[in-house]
């Protein structure tokens, strides 16, 4: 860190600076000095801190050495900030406001005494530093060749789309008998423990990861829990965590008892399993284990098993049942280490091959075994060409001592020693985040920007595109763990090992903490050396930060940053006094004030010149302060959620470092500021907004739509809102839009509120064409009776297309011959004169060869479909006319061919009596089927003709991988249909508001399978259930989980309890919102466990992913319920129910 801080300071006393400074105050000769000096401390760097591990007094000096130097940064930030603001003022503007007045020319003098001072000071305490280093002889190197020609070739390496699999080599038998220990049955134990000892790196998550996901484990169990203890094992706690992982939501502050009460009807005589991922043994670890344990014993069924990883002896043999030894997790055997180290190292090309493999046999054997070292470790020779390297490497991992233990983090340290500084710097940063959490790639790399740790020595290259190829790299050394991609295959969340965390921790030292909203700041914090906090806002209390008043004390922060903030529907923070932290920390690199509780920014917010990231989302305010515009460093701006903001202030325009301007869902915004085009290292901009002619005459100055033209760095997501607002097609013309070509997603609205369509729509969306790498297109709202040419010629690369709310589109015409070849997805909604996909029949057996979803809604004359059903996986077709299902039915494939469709919803077909002939035997791998509203269906069973009565035998098994199937508002069923009894695999039957079902079918108990049954608003059917004794009662005896009316009978075994809803609402008490929001509670806790089977991710923290980067907007778009047009109340309140289900259900 302190070779890297150095080297940041002389890349900042570039000649030119130094000149700049001579003209202004003549301190040019002073910073000569300064760069002799720190050039001359740099050239010992290495040296010492490869010795500072094992010598404190070196560690002491680094340690004085980086307060130094970040001192010395600070002040050359204030130069470059005021040679910024002198330009501006040059550029024969006013002076912004008082805020500027520390640098207006009657104060200049005073501001080059107040530097001369500070420059002096740094000076001479550098000095004494250089002078003290004499006495450790240190040896006198530059950075090593190797790590210097890594840094070179950064942006060279060869990127791949993955990576070898954490998952397992050679974990198999460790498995098998694992499993085997989870399948048995002991008579004396109700419930057992199987501790998974091991030390850090050897894959124990891994492996309880790999178990807790086998499905035939799954089938062995009525619930599963997996809970991330990591450095807390607290009852209260862990109760809570683990409520929120069977109920799929989030839990307030309740106290133990009434979480006790809660879990005691989640889990009452269920078998369940539970994983205690990475336990530790602090606090009273003992006491609370046995107390929750003595509560599953009274709450779980016999045979239910419990897994513990941990890394300490004493934990696994306390938590270990009676006659259980621990499971002792053993390093891979010397064939299966090979293979691993393989894989990973010589991936490239790799000269001299014998000896390489003999070095790196070596190598590999010092790891003992341990998967982690072995990839790091073979990460960092992966990089390395030169057989002196991988010399240097070896010889440096055999003069490691100590135990196992000890040499795997001293292997993992020694690959650290060899990564280039500029990594090195953001990897040790990193350690921001806390173990086990899911950093958002876009964040990581942003916050780098803002700590100044990216150099960008191509001008054809923003910050943030090298930040992401630093990231690569060091993901393809195994620094970081890949978690989650987005849609586009970019990985977009990361993990950092615990290990790895442990040794970013002990480098970066008391530089940063990571915190819990709950926790106090402990007496220990130096605060004179705190320079980065994080608090995590997941597990917040009711009590207010507690770390708020001691936060008084720190002063020198350059990183502030709340996470976890506002997912949950937890609201804001609390407790937080911002204008403190502001107005004492005037160093701030990074600032996030998410969801804090403000009717304001920050009135000192001008104090923090060298801020290069703010995040202000969730915040009510309608305008931005001027004194914002004060932060000319400023590189990122979020305003994610300000759903009050209506402008920004005029003079943001020249902030020309600006790469990010976030305003996902600023749903106010009239408008930008005009000349927003002149900041062409705009890499994201998440909305431009054409403004009202009535916005000019108030006064206000906004920016043409024509201001896109120059802003080619683009990527990512744009929407571009009130194109009905563009006065002509040549102003369209001027955004350039084909040749931004990072743009992946691109959304073009009108507004639909229009009552008169004037024919400008036409030219301006042709005038629109996007590069043909775009990925996903969007149009909203659009008035043309038909799509202009580039619709067919320039989007060969679309995978996802929205058309919504076209009020006059006819037809989508193809004059290519060659439709959208890579199209995935395609939604239609709110198109009521649509009636073809083209004007020409022949066109009608155009294919979408890869098209696997499907939607359209309210298309009341749409008719015909093109043959285009190859790969589909997910239909819904609602609001349409009968004749186009019919239609989609024959466009299927005949049924001797496989179908891969798994998911169909038929919502509110008009005239359809009975299901189309030929439906049913083309879904033979279908998994969800949905039929809702349809109020003339009275028969789900296809006729059988003369022609076609081999088809009867298909109708027994025409849907045998069948798991969920509901039938909502259709009062003329008289039945269920009969070949729904040999859907063997139907997990989950719901059964709303169908009044001619008077009873259910005797052949009901053959599906054994079946696991949940909801009835609701069936008046004959209900009455049926109402008690054991009613009559159809024998036939639902062996269904788990039963909900009659929204009134909960669980059946286990030979167990039944009727819930009355007043018994329930314990968590109902804690939680906001209204009739809607608790319908959706009370459906999410009916089907967590069908959720539960489809679900990947084993940890209940995965629902952090989904606010932050703006995804909240994308979920709530993905599957939108689109403007409506319901002829009776009741309609539109089924529109509403069906698209909570695909929510639920369809993900």
């Amino acid at each position: 860190m302190a070779f890297a801080a150095a080297e940041t300071i002389l890349k900042k006393l570039a000649p030119l600076a130094a000149e700049q400074a001579g003209l202004l105050w003549s301190l040019k000769s002073d910073f000569l000095k300064l760069k002799s000096t720190v050039s001359s401390i740099r050239a010992v760097l290495l040296d010492a801190e490869k010795q500072s591990g094992e010598n404190y007094q070196v560690q002491d000096w680094l340690d004085k050495l980086k307060q130094v130097l970040y001192d010395a940064d600070d002040l050359l930030d204030d130069f470059s900030t005021e040679a910024l603001l002198k330009l501006r003022r040059n550029d024969g503007n006013r002076c912004l406001n008082e805020v500027c007045l520390f640098f207006t020319r009657s104060n200049q003098l005073v501001s080059g005494l107040v530097m001369a001072h500070r420059l002096k000071a740094i000076r001479i305490k550098l000095d004494e530093i250089d002078e003290n280093r004499r006495k450790f002889n240190l040896e006198t190197r530059l950075q090593d060749s190797a790590a210097a020609a890594a840094a070179a070739a950064i942006r060279r390496e060869r990127q791949t789309d993955s990576f070898v699999p954490y998952g397992f080599v050679g974990r198999e038998e460790d498995k098998k008998k694992i499993i085997g220990m989870l399948s048995s049955t002991n008579n004396e134990q109700k419930i057992e423990v199987i501790p998974i000892l091991g030390m850090g790196g050897l894959g124990k998550t891994a492996l309880a990861q790999c178990i807790y996901n086998d499905k035939n484990v799954s089938t062995c169990f009525q619930l599963k829990i997996w809970i991330c203890v990591s450095d807390n094992f607290d009852q209260v706690l862990l109760a809570r965590k683990m409520l929120e992982s069977i109920t799929r939501r989030k839990v307030e502050d309740l106290d133990l008892d009434i979480l006790k009460g809660e879990l005691k009807k989640e889990m009452d005589n269920k078998r369940f399993l539970l994983v205690l991922d990475d336990v530790w043994n602090h606090g009273d670890y003992k006491g609370n284990w046995d107390s929750l344990m003595s509560f599953w014993l009274q709450v779980g069924a016999v045979g239910s098993k419990v897994i513990v990883t941990t890394r300490l002896g004493d934990v696994a043999n306390h938590f270990a049942t009676k006659g259980i030894k621990p499971y002792k997790l053993k390093g891979l055997s010397e064939q299966e280490s090979w293979f691993l180290f393989e894989q990973i190292a010589f991936k490239g090309e790799v000269e001299g091959g014998e000896r390489f493999v003999y070095i790196g046999k070596e190598v590999m054997r010092r790891c003992v075994g341990v998967p982690l070292a072995i990839r790091v470790i073979a990460g960092t020779l992966s990089s390395k060409s030169n057989m002196v390297d991988w010399e240097v490497i070896r010889d440096k991992q055999a003069l490691l001592d100590g135990d196992d233990e000890g040499r795997i983090l001293g292997t993992l340290r020694l690959s650290y020693d060899n990564l280039p500084s500029e990594l090195k710097s953001c990897f040790v940063y990193s350690s921001l985040f806390p173990k086990n959490f899911n950093i958002d790639v876009k964040l990581l790399v942003q916050i780098w920007m803002g700590q100044g740790f990216i150099n960008s020595t191509q001008s054809s290259s923003t910050l943030f595109e090298v930040g992401v190829e630093y990231f690569k790299s060091l993901l393809s050394r195994f620094f970081f763990q890949e978690s989650k991609s987005d849609r586009w295959g970019n990985v977009n969340r990361c993990k950092m090992h615990d290990l790895m965390h442990d040794v970013a921790l002990e480098i970066i030292g008391e530089e940063i903490i990571a915190l819990k909203a709950s926790d106090p700041m402990e007496g220990s914090v130096n605060f004179d050396r705190l320079r980065h906090i994080s608090f995590d806002y997941k597990e917040k209390s009711r009590e207010t930060w507690k770390a708020s008043q001691a936060l008084a004390n720190a002063t020198k922060l350059r990183t502030f940053l709340p996470i976890n903030v506002f997912i949950f529907g937890m609201g804001y923070i609390e407790g937080l006094n911002c204008e403190m932290i502001v107005s004492n920390n005037t160093r701030l690199r990074v600032l996030s004030l998410d969801s804090a509780k403000l009717k304001s920014v920050p009135r000192s917010i001008h104090k923090l010149t060298h801020l290069r990231y703010l995040n202000l989302g969730h915040l009510p305010m309608k305008v931005l302060p001027t004194e914002i515009t004060v932060l000319v460093n400023l590189q990122v701006l979020i305003l994610n959620y300000c759903e009050n903001l209506e402008q920004l202030p005029r003079d943001i325009v020249k902030w020309t470092n600006l790469e990010f301007l976030s305003l996902v869902w600023c749903s106010s915004l009239k408008g930008l500021p005009l000349g927003i085009g002149r900041l062409t290292r705009l890499r994201e901009l998440s909305l431009f907004v054409v403004p009202p002619a009535s916005y000019y005459s108030h006064g206000a100055v906004a920016a043409g739509i024509s201001e896109l033209e120059h802003l080619d760095n683009l990527s990512g997501e744009l929407k571009i809102k009130h194109l009905e607002l563009v006065k002509d097609e040549a102003e369209a013309k001027r955004t350039s839009l084909f040749r931004k070509q990072h743009l992946e997603a691109l959304t073009l609205e009108w507004s639909i509120r229009r009552r008169v369509f004037d024919g400008r729509d036409v030219g301006v969306l042709k005038a629109l064409e996007p590069h043909k790498n775009l990925k996903e297109l969007k149009l909203d709202g659009y008035g043309g009776h038909s799509l202009p040419s580039w619709f067919s010629t320039s989007l060969q690369n679309l995978v996802r297309l929205t058309l919504s709310n076209l009020a006059r589109l006819k037809y989508i015409e193809d004059d290519a011959g060659q439709f959208l070849p890579r199209l995935k997805s395609l939604y239609i909604n709110n198109c009521p004169r649509l009636v073809s996909w083209w004007s020409t029949t022949e066109m009608e057996m155009m294919q979408f060869p890869c098209l696997s979803y499907l939607r359209i809604e309210n298309c009341p004359k749409l008719v015909r479909l093109p043959q285009f059903l190859a790969d589909i996986e997910t239909v819904e077709l609602r609001n349409l006319d009968r004749k186009l299902l019919e239609q989609f039915v024959a466009s299927l494939p005949p049924p001797s061919s496989p179908s891969r469709i798994k998911n169909v919803t038929i919502w509110g077909i008009r005239g359809l009596r009975i299901l189309p002939q030929g439906l049913l035997p083309h879904l033979a791998s279908l998994e969800y089927l949905s039929i809702v509203h349809c109020p003339n269906l009275t028969n789900l069973s296809p006729p059988a003709t003369s022609k076609q009565h081999h088809l009867t035998s298909l109708h027994f098994s025409a849907l045998p991988n069948l798991r969920r199937f509901y039938i909502l508002a259709l009062p003329g069923m008289k039945s269920l249909p009969e070949w729904l009894k040999h859907s063997s695999n139907l997990q989950t039957l719901w059964i709303e508001s169908c009044g001619g079902l008077k009873c259910l079918p005797k052949w009901l108990p053959k599906l054994t399978a079946l696991d949940t049954l909801r009835v609701k608003d069936c008046h004959f059917l209900t009455a049926s259930l109402k008690s054991r004794t009613a009559e159809d009662w024998p036939k639902v005896a062996h269904i788990r989980k039963i909900d009659i009316n929204g009134t909960k009978v669980q059946k286990d075994g030979n167990y039944m309890r009727v819930e009355e809803p007043a018994e329930v609402n314990h968590l109902q008490e804690h939680e906001t919102g209204g009739e809607e929001e608790e319908q959706q509670q009370q459906e999410q806790e009916l089907f967590s466990e069908e959720e539960e089977d489809d679900d990947n991710e084993v940890e209940s923290e995965a629902e952090e992913d989904d606010y932050h980067e703006g995804e909240g907007e994308e979920k709530a778009e993905e599957l939108p319920l689109g403007i409506p047009s319901p002829r009776t109340w009741s309609n539109c309140i089924a529109r509403l129910t069906c698209n909570l289900f695909q929510r639920c259900f369809l993900g």
